[in-house]
């Protein structure tokens, strides 16, 4: 059985290894790639908190000359929060799901002060920024990376199943694959974007390594998921 994997570098560590140790042979292939925007940082200079929602938007605000010392962190992700202790950040709130969605919830419920900042990509949701301001925040937004699609690889056939973390790799995905592979959604923003397409896809229950093991696990006929 051969998997195609979607997701951009820096996502879902670990899972490659465990795929392959499965018997699966997996094929890499990026469908999204970033690129760090000439954008300035001064809006977020007074935010105590800094969301992060991805790596690409730690890597962009390390390459824009953006310092991590002295704030207060908080990132959707095991990824991306490793991502900022690596360059000497302070994470105190992880989102324990992968979502916007996950971050606001886990940041209100400490009901901390100060001004936010958000650092992220030209494809950002809106949701995190807007369930913040409703609970009366100042929130300051700075699109420091754009998201571009990349191409399916010429004249290679769809593999029997297609992992997809982003609506825009959902984008990307060509018709034919999508039609012939059994996708696997990760994330609701990305099922969504699989049903405007009219794709059929079975939804990962969590954005974890394990959770898509098990799925894949189901489909294969040796166990339920949990």
């Amino acid at each position: 059985m051969r998997i195609a994997l979607t997701q951009s570098e820096g996502r879902l560590v670990g899972l490659q290894e465990r795929l392959e140790a499965m018997g699966l042979e997996v094929l890499r292939i990026p469908l999204v790639q970033t690129q760090t925007l000439q954008a300035s940082l001064s809006p977020l200079s007074e935010c105590r908190w800094w969301l992060f929602t991805s790596v690409a938007a730690v890597q962009a605000v390390l390459a824009l000359g953006g310092s991590l010392k002295g704030r207060r962190l908080g990132a959707v992700g095991e990824a991306t929060r490793q991502a900022l202790g690596d360059a000497g950040g302070r994470v105190e709130v992880v989102a324990p799901e992968e979502t916007a969605e996950s971050l606001a919830e886990a940041f209100l419920a400490l009901k901390p002060f100060g001004f936010v900042g958000l650092p992220q990509g030209n494809r950002a949701r809106p949701v995190l920024a807007r369930r913040l301001r409703n609970a009366g925040y100042e929130v300051r937004s700075v699109v420091v990376y754009q998201t571009q699609t990349r191409p399916w690889p010429a004249g290679l056939a769809a593999p029997d199943l297609v992992l997809l973390t982003s609506p825009s790799g959902v984008e990307a995905l060509p018709e034919e694959v999508g039609l012939n592979a059994h996708l696997l959604a990760l994330g609701p923003t990305t099922a969504a974007a699989l049903s405007e397409r009219g794709f059929a896809y079975t939804r990962v229950p969590r954005p974890h390594v394990e959770a898509i093991l098990q799925t894949i696990e189901h489909i294969r006929g040796e166990t339920c998921p949990s």
